[in-house]
Formats: structure tokens, C-alpha cells, sequence
């Protein structure tokens, strides 16, 4: 559950954040969040807000429990030959304030998976704020990770590649960044899909 409120919380955030934080002109962006294309790797339909699968083809799905706040809370591990390609996390209903059995979070931890631009797991995260000028949010949270946002995708990236200093937490929510700066050798570890349009 706090996790779950962590991430819900920073999407508001990082979405209002965004809000006030457009463009200033069509020249080198691209408003369109950044999706996963078709990689070599085929996970079947797997969508957000669908019913968590209980099975995908050539692959195995272990379910991971951990606690959160004194409550028990699942994710699925998608395994293919032992290595983990992604964790699907159960979507957060707001007004039952209960997580469901659908797909909420598809968190991607593979290279071989990409965006429509071609960023993955490994990729430097100075790269992706050139690709996407003034569309970038970026999240500081109490796990220590980073969370570069384009609406609908998060670029996770270590704390310690933080070039400057990072802020002091203040609240379980994490910090929002104005204007963040990562080493030159940043490199995003985690690829979060989730939903943005609430």
C-alpha cells in the first residue's frame, strides 16, 4: 500500500508539476507520452488496466510478496530463462482504497524492451531529456530512486547518479526536482509504465 500511495501520489504531483511546464514552442519536442513499441521479446497483450494474467507464453509469472505499512501487498514477476523482463503491479482503485487484480504499474527491467524512441533499460537518462525538452518531471522518493516522468512513463533512475545535490525528504511522498542535473554516464534502471489519465 505505500508504495502504491508513493507512486499515485507522484504521478499527481509530477502531473500537475507538468502541467505548468509546457513547451514553449512545437520545435524539438514531442507531446506524445513515449510508449513500448514491438521488441524481440513478445509478452502477448499485456496492457494496463487488464486482468493480471496467470500465464504468458514462454514465460513465467511468480507472484513477489512483501510488506508494506503492517499489510502483506503482491507483484508479479515476468521471468523468462530466470531473467526477471518485467514487474506488474496491481492497480490502486481510489474510491474502494483497495489495490484490484488488474494491471496497474508494467515496470520494465529488460534492455530489450524500448520506447517509440528507442530508450530502454541502460540508456542515459541526458539523452532522454534531450529527446523530450521542457516534457520532463523528475520525482525524488524515499526509496532513493529517481523518477524522470513523461506522463504515463517514468524513467528510473539510481539516486547516486544525481550530479547535484538532492533534496532533503520532507514527507513520504518524495520532492519534485525544477531543474535536475545526473552524471554523464546516468543510466536509467527501471522503465515504468502506468496510468496517467485519472
Amino acid at each position: 500500500m505505500k508504495n502504491t500511495k508513493l507512486i499515485i501520489a507522484l504521478a499527481l504531483a509530477l502531473g500537475l508539476a507538468a502541467c505548468g511546464n509546457q513547451p514553449k514552442s512545437n520545435e524539438n519536442t514531442d507531446p506524445t507520452p513515449a510508449t513500448v513499441t514491438e521488441t524481440p521479446f513478445d509478452w502477448g497483450m499485456l496492457k494496463l488496466g487488464m486482468e493480471i494474467p496467470k500465464t504468458i507464453e514462454g514465460c513465467t509469472i511468480e507472484p513477489v510478496t512483501y510488506m508494506a505499512e503492517g499489510e502483506q501487498q503482491v507483484e508479479y514477476a515476468i521471468k523468462k530463462d530466470g531473467k526477471t523482463l518485467a514487474i506488474l503491479e496491481p492497480e490502486f482503485d481510489v474510491d474502494l482504497m483497495e489495490l484490484t487484480n488488474k494491471v496497474g504499474v508494467i515496470a520494465i527491467h529488460s534492455e530489450e524492451y524500448q520506447t517509440d524512441k528507442g530508450f530502454h533499460v541502460g540508456s542515459n537518462i541526458n539523452d532522454i531529456f534531450a529527446a523530450y525538452p521542457d516534457m520532463l518531471t523528475t520525482g525524488y522518493a524515499p526509496d532513493g530512486n529517481l523518477y524522470v516522468d513523461l506522463g504515463g512513463t517514468q524513467f528510473v533512475v539510481s539516486g547516486e547518479d544525481y550530479a547535484g545535490t538532492l533534496p532533503e525528504l520532507s514527507c513520504d511522498e518524495g520532492e519534485l526536482i525544477a531543474e535536475p542535473t545526473f552524471k554523464p554516464d546516468a543510466k536509467v534502471k527501471v522503465v515504468r509504465l502506468y496510468k496517467w489519465d485519472f
